[in-house]
């Protein structure tokens, strides 16, 4: 008899609802607590740098939601829901981190 083994759709629906409804808020909490300087609205004939605070804290909030796709991988049995997680969680986090960013060199960002 073959083990049950726990399907990637887990994995997916619960990464796809972090990077939705987690990421973005949870990067913002980490800004306001590091007193992280958000970037200017800026015209394309210059560029100002951005301070390397507010390029960590989207990367170090993406890595900390990604850690239970490293504990799941432990497991035999829910390897393939940690793969789902940890690929719908980095796309869809890496898709909306530039729409947010984006949004805030723009100018359309709510401040």
């Amino acid at each position: 008899m073959v083990p049950y083994r726990w399907r990637s759709g887990w994995g997916v629906s619960a990464g796809l609802f972090v990077a939705v409804f987690v990421l973005v808020p949870a990067t913002f909490a980490v800004q306001n607590a590091w007193k992280v300087p958000v970037p200017q609205t800026i015209s394309f004939a210059r560029i100002e740098p951005i301070a390397t605070s507010y390029w960590l804290s989207w990367a170090l909030t993406l890595a900390a939601l990604l850690t239970p796709a490293l504990l799941l991988s432990l497991l035999p049995v829910a390897r393939s829901i940690a793969w789902g997680y940890l690929l719908t969680t980095t796309t869809a986090g890496a898709v909306l981190c530039g729409a947010t960013v984006a949004m805030a060199f723009t100018g359309l960002a709510v401040t």
